[in-house]
């Protein structure tokens, strides 16, 4: 399986938050999609995408940029 490259990681912990405090941000019971996210094995749907930016201070597409960290 083809991992996607992603800035997830980079901007949780530059905010101080762990996997439970996003997943719980974004209404999720557990971190099993964050961890899914981050490891580049699935994509957060669009509106997840969106939240992520409102939570992390950017762009949503800042998530998924070429610049890695």
């Amino acid at each position: 399986m083809k991992t996607r490259k992603n800035n997830l990681r980079h901007y949780q912990e530059l905010k101080g938050l762990t996997q439970q405090q996003v997943a719980d941000y974004l209404g999720f019971k557990s971190t099993d999609r964050i961890s899914r996210w981050e490891a580049g094995l699935t994509y957060p749907h669009v509106r997840n995408l969106f939240k992520l930016g409102v939570l992390f201070e950017l762009h949503a597409e800042e998530l998924y940029s070429e610049k890695e960290f």
